[in-house]
């Protein structure tokens, strides 16, 4: 990089468009305005354009027309519309009936693309009809911008080259460099190629995912700054898009019919139905095929209709002037002399000027690809998603390397035009790989792991096995599917595995109930009584069994957790699972069991983890999970810490708040409660707080900084006010910021030094060339690969009270990972972090889902209304959320 400044222009586009389009039309600007391509400069697509040399003028004004392969669609009516409706309001169907005119007679008159619907008899109607066939002046052009250039600022980089060479610090000038960096980078790309944050994908070798989904392959790429100069991050990307194609047969796939002659009689669309496709289709972009191939004229998806074409009427104006009710099928033979040979089918739904709708039936709608899909994967899609993405970490490498033909960075006019030069090698990095720790089981059993796992066997018993003596299993399955025999076979395996494995089991043979039909809650409570009764104590535990993952599980977990009177532990198992015991399922399912029930699986011995044991010290974990997109919720936070000596036990407290916020409001009161929850366990309160905070940007650094460091402080304070110490209580913190979703990957230099998946080492840590300039941070793979390229971790500390060396905290974090409570594994990310997300996805369930867009919701305007999701006394210090 060789320019000294960057001139920085604000870009006002009026009327707002989307980014693709924006950026299609600024391809236009520059082939009317010479002196922005001359200059090369670049856009982003919403309202920054940079430059490496200073445009002549600082304003500059411009109409710009977006070329459209088609005209305006004729007369629409007013909404709401009536489908199948008794008579209509007379200007509502005028555009109609003159574009029918030219249509059976042969003339020239520009037909409707699509049927007007019927308007209500008393709602006022406003013809809208093209000015070619009314003879009136003619309309604005709908693909004409208003486009304004104004100079916004000159940008120093040697403010971004003093802050890489570690002499000065990241102030706001170097941001805004190294954010136009990027827009140079990857400006050509974007303008070729379909985006979506900071990847662009290529429908080419799209792959089938089912259900009208398919995936794309994309690069990623981001300027990020190293220690002394900058590296591009590039990398492979998958995302999944929408299925362009004929919208009929796109609907015949997603409700996975054999043929669209199915809905005919067999398998009609229902409500449900209806709602489903309208999420799936609504915004997507379609041309209609009906019109030849001259007319290219896109548009968008608004809904589906709820009846099909032949059931949609409106009032057609004739050339006597009279009028007459048609429907949208004979509309089509009259005006196109088309059959349409779905009439059953519903229609698209566009929504026009005055909330006006015209529809067009399926059969005649092409859906445009690249739309992104932003709802989420079901479980046969995320399958096939998986296995299209699943790649070796040399195979990973060799995809990096054939981008590069695509990205063709030296033929790239605006990489030459700021002087920008990106090497084709990677960034050869040092690396240490750390030690990993010795895990100790009951009676002094201890072993060092390697390549990040371990078996379970009856000679490495529970450090602290829970004693489960009250307990049953509520079946939510058919007695014919799954036989009692069957479950009783399982039973035994599972207790004697327990019992091998280091738990008390003195209930062998726990009461079994297949729930009845109806209430779920009425089903718990009979088991709960059932327990009590058989076993002549207090419930410890339900086993529940599910046929698959289902609204019920969600509905058993909230309210056996936060409803029930006294509080239920569950632990929900599938029907498929118990027709086929083994003694590893088992195993694992012991290892949740009994940390739910207050016991230890494993610990780490005391020369692995000093920190742990030199002074009363609380592990905390923090995240903050968000509806997806179109969800109507509030987003939940999760906080979960430590409670013991060994950071095995964690409590968690759960809250809402504003849905999309990301920095956590009101958690001084959440780490209060946690901190006095590990002094009523513990008999003193933490000296030392480590905080892992996961899920926050580097934008947010600041602001986390500023909030949820001062909360941490204002918890600390708060306990001053409502404890006597004979000295303030002033525990040291250290603050640390976890990032899982970046695109940095490993790579070992040789197989030599790889795991048996190809990947690095469990324990490989990178802390320079590649990592922040100035401020303590770096990447730590901390599992063993299974299957795929391994992503390793980012922690960048923000504070550091606890005056930890680089070596210290980071071989803690990597032990720390050893010790999670659901597998006997060292796991990719601090278990702290592990369990805030589980904490939080539980809540999600509370909120009324298996995430299904069926599900209930509850409103995300304002958190303060929401649920605050009050867990049952007896369980809120219980890791009932492993």
């Amino acid at each position: 990089l060789q320019v000294d400044t960057i001139y920085h222009y604000d870009v006002t586009i009026s009327p707002e468009i989307p980014a693709d389009k924006a950026r299609q039309l600024w391809k236009v600007i520059e082939s009317t305005f010479p002196e922005l391509a001359k200059n090369k400069i670049v856009f982003d697509g919403k309202c920054n354009a940079y430059a490496a040399e200073e445009m002549t003028v600082d304003k500059l004004t411009r109409k710009v027309e977006l070329p459209d392969g088609g005209r305006a669609p004729a007369a629409t009516a007013a909404t709401p519309a009536r489908q199948g409706g008794q008579g209509g309001a007379k200007g509502g169907a005028k555009g109609g009936a003159k574009g029918g005119k030219g249509g059976p007679k042969g003339g020239t008159a520009a037909a409707p693309a699509a049927a007007p619907a019927a308007a209500p008899a008393a709602a006022p109607a406003t013809p809208t009809t093209p000015a070619a066939q009314t003879g009136g002046p003619p309309a604005k052009n709908k693909n004409e911008f208003t486009v304004k250039i104004s100079k916004a600022a000159v940008i120093q980089l040697e403010e971004l080259h003093r802050f890489l060479r570690r002499e000065g610090p990241i102030t706001p000038g170097c941001l805004t460099a190294i954010q136009a960096l990027n827009i140079v980078m990857s400006h050509k790309l974007f303008s070729e190629m379909v985006s979506v944050g900071r990847s662009a994908f290529t429908p080419n070798n799209a792959q089938n995912l089912g259900g009208g989904i398919e995936k794309w392959d994309g690069i990623f790429q981001s300027v990020r700054p190293g220690q002394g100069k900058l590296y591009a991050n590039i990398d492979v990307a998958n995302t999944a898009f929408i299925k362009g194609g004929n919208a009929a047969e796109l609907v015949a796939e997603i409700k996975n019919v054999r043929s669209i002659d199915d809905f005919r009689s067999a398998r009609k669309l229902q409500k449900r139905d209806i709602q489903e496709l309208s999420k799936h289709f609504k915004g997507c972009s379609f041309t209609v095929n009906h019109r030849g191939g001259d007319f290219k004229k896109k548009f968008k998806v608004s809904e589906i209709s709820q009846q099909g074409a032949e059931g949609i009427t409106f009032t057609q104006e004739l050339n006597n002037g009279a009028t007459k009710k048609i429907t949208i099928p004979q509309y089509y033979a009259a005006a196109y002399n088309l059959k349409l040979r779905f009439p059953f089918l519903p229609c698209i739904g566009v929504k026009g000027r005055d909330n006006q709708f015209m529809y067009f039936p399926l059969e005649v709608c092409n859906i445009v690809s690249g739309r992104r899909y932003t709802r989420r994967l079901n479980e046969l899609q995320t399958a096939e998603m998986i296995k299209g993405t699943c790649i070796t970490p040399d195979q990973r490498a060799a995809k990096i390397q054939a981008s590069f033909p695509v990205l063709d960075f030296e033929h790239n006019e605006y990489l030459k035009g700021f002087q920008m030069e990106i090497s084709k090698e990677m960034q050869v990095v040092p690396a240490r790989v750390l030690p990993p720790p010795q895990v100790e089981y009951r009676n002094n059993v201890s072993f060092t792991p390697q390549f990040g796992g371990w078996q379970l066997n009856p000679s490495r018993k529970m450090v602290q096995g829970a004693t489960l003596s009250s307990w049953g299993v509520l079946i939510f399955e058919n007695e014919i599917r799954l036989r009692r025999s069957e479950v009783d076979n399982f039973i035994r395996e599972l207790a004697g595995t327990l019992a091998e494995n280091g738990m008390s089991v003195p209930m062998r043979s726990p009461p079994i109930i297949y729930a009845q039909p109806g209430n779920v809650e009425r089903n718990v409570d009979s088991m709960w009584t059932t327990i009590g009764q058989a076993c002549n104590a207090p419930p410890q535990m339900i086993l529940v069994v599910l046929p698959s993952v289902c609204q019920t599980y969600s509905v058993i977990k909230t309210y056996c957790e936060t409803t029930h009177k006294t509080g239920v532990m569950t632990q929900c198992v599938l029907s498929k699972k118990i027709l086929r015991p083994s003694k590893q399922y088992c195993g694992m399912l012991g290892l949740k069991i009994n940390s739910k029930l207050g016991g230890i699986n494993n610990t780490l011995s005391k020369t692995s983890v000093p920190f742990l044991n030199q002074a009363p010290t609380m592990i905390i974990g923090a995240d903050v999970t968000h509806p997806a997109p179109g969800e109507n919720r509030p987003s939940v936070v999760a906080v979960v810490a430590s409670m013991d000596q060994f950071a095995f036990k964690y409590s968690g407290r759960i809250k809402v708040q504003a849905s999309g916020a990301e920095v956590i409001d009101g958690l001084k009161f959440l780490v209060y409660q946690l901190l006095v929850a590990f002094s009523e366990r513990n008999k003193t309160f933490p000296k030392r707080i480590l905080f892992y905070r996961d899920g926050v940007s580097e934008g947010q650094y600041a602001e986390v900084m500023k909030t949820e460091v001062a909360a941490v402080k204002d918890a600390v304070e708060h306990v001053n006010a409502n404890v006597k110490f004979n000295e303030p209580y002033k525990p040291t913190l250290t603050f640390c910021v976890v990032k899982k979703r970046h695109h940095a990957r490993l790579f070992p230099m040789s197989p030599k030094e790889a795991d048996r998946s190809g990947n690095c080492v469990a324990g490989t840590v990178v802390d320079t060339v590649i990592t922040h300039p100035t401020e303590f941070d770096f990447y730590l793979q901390s599992h063993g690969g299974l299957q795929g390229t391994s992503r390793p971790t980012l922690y960048h500390v923000l504070l550091d009270e606890n005056k930890f060396t680089s070596d210290a905290l980071q071989s803690l974090t990597y032990r720390l990972c050893h010790v999670y409570a659901r597998c006997p594994k060292s796991v990719s990310i601090v278990p702290s972090v592990y369990y805030a997300h589980l904490l939080a996805y539980r809540a999600r369930h509370y909120q009324g889902g298996d995430f299904s867009d069926t599900a209930s919701s509850i409103s995300g305007s304002d958190a303060g209304n929401a649920p605050t999701f009050t867990t049952s006394h007896t369980l809120k210090n219980l890791m009932y959320f492993v």
